[in-house]
């Protein structure tokens, strides 16, 4: 089997210099914080275990909701997993950007620790949301899948958006990354302070100061902030693009990408068909367990494509495009009207499936780059002292004699 990455591409990993843009004021107030507690931590520790530990955390709070809540809705679940679910987030949005500041510190700063990062929160994105999404106690119909899915494009809008102009834009000086994640908190402790699932269907209307005609619950005032959350920085994202001219993209961005207002929209095109996709197989609730399932095989999906793209980036070549992916996609959701296949079995074999190529990208493109750039990834590699490398040197020039 073919590698995913050519010699062409990994060459390519030399010249990637990081470009990030529009930390936010959270940002700010925390650097005290990361630069502190980064000078606490042990100069053996690589960076990418602490990235890892933070998305374990993530993992902890999503399984332990399988186990309570595997529907989304319909249970009551203790206080203290309200809790738990947000010092998860507290901790894997941390954690992250601590990471970076390890590996400088260490001098191991690799393209593979900005991969493995982005990684990371790709795969975390759809996790942090069903979390979201089981706190508000919500099932799994259009409303739902729409609402998650128009949260999760912003994020890979992002890397579209770097993968053309060179420039990661991690919000708008107002509104960014931390401001997302801190916002999934403010939800999750809202179900601890005013009483769990009750909380979400008190009426509003009697509040209104006018009268609608259909109900208001609490639960309408989080959808409205998720969907004007993401609004604006799509809004921000489609403003940038259309003024950007690819022309004027620096030479040491451009390698071998593909670049112009075709290759754009083409790439454009992949994110929004795979979301399209995702949105119509996760509208539906289906047998039990089967929605979560059918969840997170899209989450391994939507952090395929975004991974791939953030490579492409990297290694400065063209986008691929996982065609089995959308095969899957494809079949997923002509069984959802078909019923060819019960929900259940359909949604665990899509999930094996999905999970298995995944992990068989993510492990060939992390061991390639491993053996390119002779490092490892969960262990910083010593370095040979000054006087040993320089006669290392010197009997290489000899044997070359």
């Amino acid at each position: 089997m073919q590698p995913y990455l050519s010699t062409r591409a990994l060459n390519g990993f030399h010249n990637y210099k990081y470009k990030a843009t529009g930390y936010t004021y959270l940002d700010v107030l925390h650097t005290p914080f990361w630069n502190w507690f980064t000078e606490l931590l042990p100069m053996w520790l690589a960076p990418n275990l602490i990235t890892l530990t933070g998305l374990c955390f993530v993992f902890a709070s999503f399984g332990i909701d399988a186990l309570l809540i595997m529907d989304y809705y319909g249970s009551v679940v203790p206080m203290w997993v309200y809790v738990f679910r947000s010092v998860a987030v507290v901790v894997y949005v941390n954690l992250d950007c601590i990471d970076g500041k390890q590996a400088r510190r260490t001098g191991s700063s690799s393209p593979l620790g900005q991969l493995f990062d982005h990684g990371c929160d790709a795969l975390s994105i759809r996790l942090l949301l069903d979390t979201c999404h089981a706190t508000l106690n919500y099932p799994c119909n259009w409303t739902s899948a729409l609402i998650i899915s128009w949260v999760m494009l912003p994020w890979i809008l992002a890397h579209w958006e770097e993968y053309h102009t060179g420039h990661l834009h991690y919000g708008n000086g107002y509104f960014g990354v931390m401001e997302s994640n801190y916002a999934l908190c403010i939800v999750h402790f809202s179900g601890y302070f005013l009483g769990g699932n009750g909380l979400w269907e008190t009426p509003l209307n009697g509040v209104l100061p006018f009268k609608l005609p259909f109900t208001i619950v609490v639960r309408h005032l989080y959808f409205a902030a998720f969907i004007l959350g993401a609004a604006s920085q799509v809004f921000e994202q489609a403003v940038r693009m259309l003024r950007h001219r690819p022309e004027d993209l620096p030479a040491d961005e451009r390698g071998y990408k593909e670049l112009g207002r075709g290759a754009m929209a083409r790439h454009l095109g992949i994110v929004v068909a795979l979301l399209a996709l995702g949105t119509l197989i996760t509208s539906e609730q289906g047998a039990y367990g089967s929605a979560r399932a059918v969840s997170v095989a899209f989450g391994l999906m939507y952090a395929l494509v975004a991974s791939s793209l953030i490579v492409a980036h990297m290694s400065k070549e063209p986008v691929p495009v996982f065609y089995w992916v959308y095969g899957l996609l494809a079949l997923a959701a002509a069984n959802r009207f078909t019923g060819a296949v019960d929900s259940r079995t359909a949604a665990l074999v899509l999930m094996g499936l999905t999970l298995v190529g995944y992990l068989h990208y993510v492990i060939s493109v992390v061991n390639q780059i491993c053996d390119y750039l002779g490092i490892r990834c969960f262990v910083i590699k010593p370095k040979a002292p000054p006087a040993q490398g320089q006669a290392a040197a010197k009997t290489a020039a000899a044997k070359d004699q």
